[in-house]
């Protein structure tokens, strides 16, 4: 007991001289340096994305055998011939990216107007079981861009995508020409405008990883622009694709088209990816939903009320035909339109759409009505009737 007292006595004593000592610091602190410590930030940001800067389709209403390069013994008897693409993110963060297509074409040899349609059903010949389908001698087209089905690791003449001694393998030839599954849903229609038709796709990417060079030994000194040169790739960031998909209506000749050839032209667009991206049900490997993306919605003629009549998808019902902006049909603004009780359903009448067709109604064989609720762009297409 005597051996115990006396040591918790030395403790408390030396718990009191360090609290005392403690007390006098900060009673009596040092002058501070007339010259503050700076602090370098060491970090490293790059926004690479490679997209392909060649599109190549072709289109074969025909079904003839379509070899894709001197390499092609198989060949293919799709009616819409389309190398496959891809886009390769070296970004230091998630990226999303958005690429818009526009169809134009050069002038044919008869002037028969060729219909972009919204679904290959529209295509296939016009039965009793299928009202909306080509008549024969329509130029009816149906086009679509079509997520991949997993990511992209390799082009079709087997090179692999890899980081090799801190350098990528990337560059745009590659991605012209990629192996890739194209995804069953998901595909992004080309919506038919004046004189050209539109079709938008989005994906996220994920970001690559670098890492310090070898030799590299950053500093308190190292500036940003220094560091710069010493790191190196580690990893690829994510690599997405797409390709073109669709068909034509057999039954007529395509040869009499006002289009004698239809060019597509991308134009990519590159954000930060925040977290908030919506993806595609169905869709394409890391298929997001674009801003501005257009959502087909399922059209019919009531001919006892000679009105055409659209139906909102489900969960979207409209309470005042003022939440209905900006609807025109081909291209046409429409100012007078209705709706059903339960506001499921936007009407318009035939003589709405003949008076905002005025002269080009009778030559007119497809009506295409877009229109936008909130923030979303909606389309549908039928025949005239």
């Amino acid at each position: 007991m005597v051996n115990f007292k006396k040591l918790v006595a030395i403790l408390c004593s030396a718990t009191m001289v360090i609290g005392a000592s403690v007390t006098a610091f900060a009673a009596d602190p040092p002058t501070p340096s007339s010259q503050p410590g700076t602090g370098n930030i060491v970090a490293y940001s790059i926004d690479t994305v490679t997209v392909p800067t060649t599109l190549k389709v072709s289109f074969n209403p025909q079904g003839w055998t379509i070899y894709k390069d001197a390499n092609d013994t198989t060949g293919t008897t799709a009616q819409i011939v389309s190398l496959n693409y891809a886009v390769s993110s070296m970004a230091t963060m998630n990226r999303k990216f958005t690429v818009s297509f526009e169809a134009s074409g050069t002038p044919g040899s008869t002037g028969d107007p060729v219909v972009f349609v919204d679904s290959a059903d529209k295509v296939a010949p016009k039965t009793d079981d299928n009202p909306d389908g080509a008549e024969f001698g329509e130029l009816k087209l149906y086009l679509a861009t079509a997520g991949g089905q997993a990511l992209v690791t390799e082009s079709r003449d087997g090179t692999a995508f890899a980081v090799a001694d801190g350098v990528a393998n990337i560059t745009t030839d590659l991605l012209a020409d990629v192996t890739l599954t194209p995804a069953t849903g998901g595909n992004q229609v080309f919506v038919a405008g004046e004189d050209k038709a539109e079709s938008e796709i989005a994906f996220k990417l994920g970001k690559a990883e670098y890492q310090l060079k070898a030799d590299a030994h950053p500093s308190f000194d190292t500036t940003q622009e220094a560091f710069k040169t010493m790191v190196e790739p580690k990893t690829l960031g994510e690599i997405v694709g797409f390709t073109f998909t669709g068909a034509m209506n057999t039954n007529a000749d395509w040869t009499k088209a006002n289009l004698s050839a239809i060019a597509i032209t991308p134009t990519y667009e590159f954000d930060d990816a925040d977290g908030t991206e919506e993806a595609v049900t169905g869709g394409g490997q890391n298929q997001i939903k674009a801003v501005g993306a257009v959502t087909v919605l399922t059209g019919s003629y009531d001919s006892a009320n000679t009105r055409y009549q659209i139906e909102l998808p489900e969960g979207v019902t409209i309470s005042n035909v003022s939440e209905v902006t900006n609807i025109a049909v081909n291209g046409a603004t429409i100012t007078d339109i209705a709706t059903n009780g339960n506001g499921a359903v936007v009407r318009v009448n035939r003589s709405t759409v003949s008076a905002a067709l005025g002269t080009d109604w009778p030559t007119t064989n497809e009506l295409v009505f877009t229109f936008t609720i909130g923030s979303t762009n909606y389309k549908s297409t039928m025949s005239k009737n």
